[in-house]
């Protein structure tokens, strides 16, 4: 049984993630932002959509995928234009550093044969 929380612990966390960046314009005020708002809503689908996928057969595509996402999000409010909106950046770059950290951990986790 432990064996199971341990698979699922880091695609929990992202499935948390991404659910949090997809309702985070209304919760930190930069719905009023297109451009944030409407990325924050796709990646947080994808994040939320690839950790769901990864509950049921782990995939490596699958943290790639997460992976880009989490470099896109640290990069867009610098190539989107939305850098002057604090809330809108800071929650980009957080979701997109804990993804890659958790894109990290269970990669490591399956490399190493905990999770075969």
């Amino acid at each position: 049984m432990e064996k199971n929380t341990s698979i699922l612990l880091p695609d929990k966390l992202s499935m948390f993630l991404g659910a949090l960046l997809f309702v985070s314009p209304w919760l930190m005020g930069f719905s009023g932002e297109p451009l944030a708002s409407w990325n924050a809503h796709i990646f947080g689908a994808v994040i939320f959509a690839m950790a769901v996928s990864e509950t049921f057969a782990f995939k490596v595509w699958e943290e790639w995928i997460s992976g880009a996402a989490g470099i896109w999000l640290i990069l867009a409010p610098f190539l989107l234009g939305f850098n002057t909106h604090v809330a809108a950046v800071a929650v980009h770059i957080l979701v997109g550093l804990a993804t890659i950290l958790l894109v990290a951990w269970s990669t490591t986790d399956h490399d190493t044969g905990h999770l075969a």
